[in-house]
């Protein structure tokens, strides 16, 4: 057990964005069958905006996400392995269905070669996967239905029959302690038994990102969480996610959001007020 300094004691679920509730976003929370692997499902239709496109900004948090785009019939699926914060266009004529990873956890279900891809968006039909025909009958089948709840069932059958058909992910449950957990790379190596060396080699071979990177990523998560769901002051919040100092946080909230954290409050405490 780690003592208070090194531990956030409880483990931050940043709120979806209030401005998605004009993409109509359904959550649905994973089968235990695959919840080692999956943070959660999603469906969004924005067909009623009266834009052509929406744009949201996406922030990293060491998972990776598939989603498939619906259009007159058609289905894709796109696979999405980010470092850094993206913006992300949804046409308002699509619907879209995905698949929220945690970290490792597509890699794990459908094969190791994925974590490697990062910073672009592939079609998953154009790679070498595990279980690939199980991937295009999806698709068949996802073209065939129209309710909503019918498509999300479909897409958990297809994860709980990768899940069932693939090894345990003990990787999964070792970036998550990187992620909630203010420890240093030695610290989290010794806790595992690994030597650094080996558990970076393993985190870039799994995770598909360094423990620093995933470290970093957790405290990015935590310092969104409390801005959005706290009072505390800026310089309270530095220190709580483990930085030096304010200044060293703003730098670091700024490098990775493109706002300040200051900006970064204002906006969402906005949007949850105007929603």
């Amino acid at each position: 057990m780690h003592d208070g300094q090194h531990m956030w004691h409880s483990k931050p679920q940043i709120i979806p964005a209030a401005s998605f509730s004009r993409l109509n976003m359904t959550l649905r929370p994973p089968l235990p069958a695959f919840s080692n692997a999956v943070q959660c499902l999603w469906a969004a239709h924005c067909s009623d905006t009266g834009l052509p496109q929406v744009t949201e900004k996406l922030y990293p948090d060491a998972g990776t996400s598939i989603t498939f785009h619906i259009h007159n019939g058609s289905v894709a699926a796109r696979y999405f392995h980010s470092s850094e914060v993206a913006l992300s266009n949804w046409i308002t004529s699509k619907e879209y269905f995905g698949v929220r990873f945690k970290p490792g956890g597509a890699a794990a279900l459908l094969g190791e070669q994925l974590a490697n891809i990062q910073n672009e968006e592939v079609d998953l039909m154009e790679i070498n996967l595990l279980h690939k025909e199980s991937l295009k009958r999806l698709l068949d089948q996802l073209s065939a239905l129209k309710s909503v709840n019918q498509r999300i069932d479909m897409i958990q059958n297809w994860l709980a029959f990768l899940a069932s058909n693939s090894e345990r992910n003990h990787w999964s449950a070792l970036a998550a302690n990187a992620l909630t957990h203010a420890l240093s790379i030695q610290e989290l190596a010794s806790d595992y038994g690994f030597s650094r060396r080996t558990l970076e080699r393993h985190f870039r071979k799994y995770i598909g990102f360094t423990p620093s990177q995933v470290n970093q990523f957790g405290k990015l998560n935590r310092a969104r969480w409390e801005l959005t769901t706290s009072r505390n002051s800026i310089s309270d919040i530095a220190l709580n996610c483990g930085f030096f100092d304010q200044a060293h946080f703003s730098n670091f909230f700024r490098e990775n959001t493109m706002e300040t954290p200051l900006q970064y409050r204002q906006r969402k405490l906005s949007q949850i007020s105007n929603t």
